[in-house]
């Protein structure tokens, strides 16, 4: 516990020198969702040119994200291994062009298994009615639906934040030690995200920065309407991204730093 009290000290130490960084990162976030955003918003024309767009800029978006998720864990990993004091603005991307591939793949498969998860979730929240109208027989209670769709989404977001955490892991350890010797940890990794301190990082990064964004993204103050209501929605917002571009950092760097601590116990042992 010590040892994971010193990683987050460390990374929050790390991420509080690197505001630069932190804010570059909540731009990189911000243009990227445009861009999304601005994909997704093209008519759904048979044109053969604005199918062509479309899948350049999807192709376009892809590389980016690549190669600033690819760029991030290999500095997360670099700022670990020698002990940094700060995050510079150049880790963000500069990863290499062999980890470029792998990156790309790795993100595949996380998205095709989040796709997944969320399907399985779907199914068992369409299923609430059934499950209250079963207890509520079997009981002789009446059981409220609501009740079993928030039980469904406390477990759900529990999931998700050890489903991330274990992609995080996964990612760190693929890009110190290669497909093999990560793949090799996959049970212990997801075992660490699920029980243990890493556990205990993800959930601190999710209900602390994540909680605080949320919070912040739906909070409306109450301001005359034109030129004000604009201000707060754009510092909302941005206030909302450097939260969660200082989360996803210090998430980040607290598991790689856990993991290293948990590598320097076994030589030690």
């Amino acid at each position: 516990m010590n040892r994971a009290l010193a990683a987050w000290m460390w990374s929050l130490g790390v991420v509080a020198r690197s505001y630069r960084t932190v804010v570059a990162l909540a731009a990189l976030i911000a243009l990227w969702a445009f861009a999304a955003y601005e994909w997704l918003g093209l008519p759904a024309e048979s044109s053969a040119l604005l199918m062509i767009l479309a899948f350049i800029w999807a192709i376009v978006q892809l590389l980016a994200s690549a190669v600033i998720v690819g760029g991030t864990i290999a500095g997360v990993v670099e700022a670990s291994v020698t002990e940094g004091r700060s995050f510079p603005i150049r880790w963000l991307w500069t990863m290499g062009r062999k980890w470029l591939l792998t990156t790309l793949i790795f993100g595949l498969m996380s998205l095709v298994l989040a796709w997944l998860c969320s399907t399985v979730f779907d199914w068992i929240n369409g299923h609430s009615v059934e499950v209250a109208s079963y207890l509520t027989f079997h009981s002789g209670k009446p059981v409220s639906y609501v009740f079993i769709e928030r039980i469904y989404d406390f477990i759900e977001g529990l999931w998700w934040t050890v489903f991330g955490g274990f992609l995080i892991s996964f990612f760190i350890a693929l890009r110190r030690e290669g497909w093999r010797s990560a793949g090799k940890q996959i049970v212990k990794l997801f075992a660490g995200c699920a029980f243990r301190t890493p556990f205990l990082t993800n959930l601190l990064s999710v209900v602390v920065f994540g909680g605080i964004a949320y919070e912040l993204a739906n909070w409306r103050p109450v301001v005359p309407a034109g030129f004000w209501d604009y201000a707060q929605v754009v510092v909302r917002f941005s206030l909302v991204l450097i939260l969660i571009s200082t989360g996803a950092l210090f998430w980040s760097l607290s598991l790689a730093r856990v993991q290293l601590s948990k590598q320097d116990m076994s030589y030690e042992g």
